[in-house]
């Protein structure tokens, strides 16, 4: 897909508020049903990316031990990039649905190595409810650092929120100190390639094998479970020989597990396993044949 501006800013309100496709759909046609067959989700080409990630991803790389390993991740926030370099991964590639999750990432990646451990906190607290690079703090700074993309998009993007999504910060899956520490020697040695594309459709973009295909919790917006088999067969040529998919990571929501435990079961070519610990569940597909 190709950025475009207009179609981009029509996404969003009057006030920099992101609105889906299926609502504005609503609001036009008073008095339609729309049920679990339509597409009802709030993600898009256009959606705002998160500005942290909401998954304890650190017991995600302890489970995953993706030190010198291949990986194709979600983009999100950038932060799960973020934990597989420090975490050793030797060859990182990401993709989403939204452009903007590829946009944060890379001002992620220019800061880390800009700014220090407190002005990046600062930074990233900024971001949320920023509907302007310049509501951002110490963007100054990383701007010389930034690809143009980044600096073209954010500006033709003025007065829209589009590092808003989920529910703010979480300041608990930030970096600490000495991760950070780790991060700044790592990152920007070493490119991160992100592809533009909703999950049903990804296989179409690849072209190599990884070790760790990292989903998130994507399927959560996957209602049924024959679409959730079809889109890991899709990925299976993707995954060596061993490899896993980290299919959902969550602590709250057991019956949406269950559908994507018994969805990966029905593939027959890998073993499905739940990692878990207090306030903490993943379930992975390895492949085994």
């Amino acid at each position: 897909m190709k950025f475009c501006p207009q179609i981009a800013r029509e996404s969003y309100d009057i006030n920099g508020n992101y609105v889906p496709a299926w609502r504005k759909y609503v609001r036009s046609h008073p008095g339609v049903k729309i049920n679990n067959t339509c597409d009802i989700s709030n993600f898009g080409p256009y959606s705002p990316a998160y500005p942290t990630t909401n998954e304890d991803w650190r017991f995600a790389m302890q489970e995953l031990q993706p030190a010198n390993k291949s990986v194709l991740t979600v983009t999100g926030s950038g932060d799960q990039a973020i934990a597989f370099a420090i975490s050793g991964a030797k060859d990182i590639d990401t993709f989403d649905k939204t452009v903007f999750a590829d946009i944060i990432m890379k001002m992620k990646f220019s800061a880390i190595p800009t700014l220090d451990y407190t002005q990046y906190k600062d930074f990233v607290n900024g971001i949320a409810n920023a509907k302007s690079i310049r509501d951002i703090p110490s963007y100054d700074k990383i701007a010389p650092n930034c690809p143009r993309d980044v600096i073209t998009t954010t500006k033709q993007m003025r007065g829209c929120k589009i590092f808003h999504n989920g529910c703010g910060v979480r300041h608990e899956y930030m970096p600490t100190e000495s991760e950070y520490n780790i991060a700044q020697q790592i990152i920007g040695t070493k490119p991160v390639k992100f592809i533009w594309t909703d999950l049903q459709d990804l296989h179409n973009y690849l072209n190599k094998s990884y070790d760790i295909i990292y989903l998130s919790n994507i399927f959560e917006d996957f209602y049924q479970a024959n679409k959730i088999t079809a889109v890991l067969n899709n990925l299976k040529p993707f995954l060596n020989m061993n490899g896993q998919i980290m299919l959902y990571t969550s602590w709250i929501l057991a019956d949406i597990a269950e559908t994507i435990e018994y969805a990966a079961q029905e593939c027959g070519w890998g073993t499905v396993k739940s990692h878990e610990r207090q306030n903490a569940a993943m379930l992975t597909l390895t492949r085994t044949r």
